[in-house]
């Protein structure tokens, strides 16, 4: 309040890190990535691929926590995403 900002907490469940910031596909499963990277597609822990072929990032190493602060920026215009899946 003191300027006049809004605090958002993500839900601790929120998946910031498994779901696409562009087309908001969310990875399950065998496709999550963990701490060890992803090894059914030999993905790194720190990169991000998207395989939703109509999504424009579809098949490209996207830094993982770029994607999941764009995923966190997302929840001030839409707060109803804020909840575990």
């Amino acid at each position: 309040e003191w300027y006049g900002k809004e605090l958002i907490i993500a839900n601790k469940l929120y998946p910031s890190t498994q779901r696409c910031a562009a087309c908001g596909l969310v990875k399950k499963g065998d496709e999550k990535i963990t701490l060890q990277g992803n090894k059914r597609h030999g993905t790194k822990h720190n990169e991000f691929v998207c395989y939703n072929p109509s999504c424009p990032n579809y098949n490209k190493k996207v830094d993982r926590d770029e994607n999941a602060m764009a995923n966190l920026t997302l929840l001030v215009k839409h707060p109803e995403l804020n909840r575990a899946l």
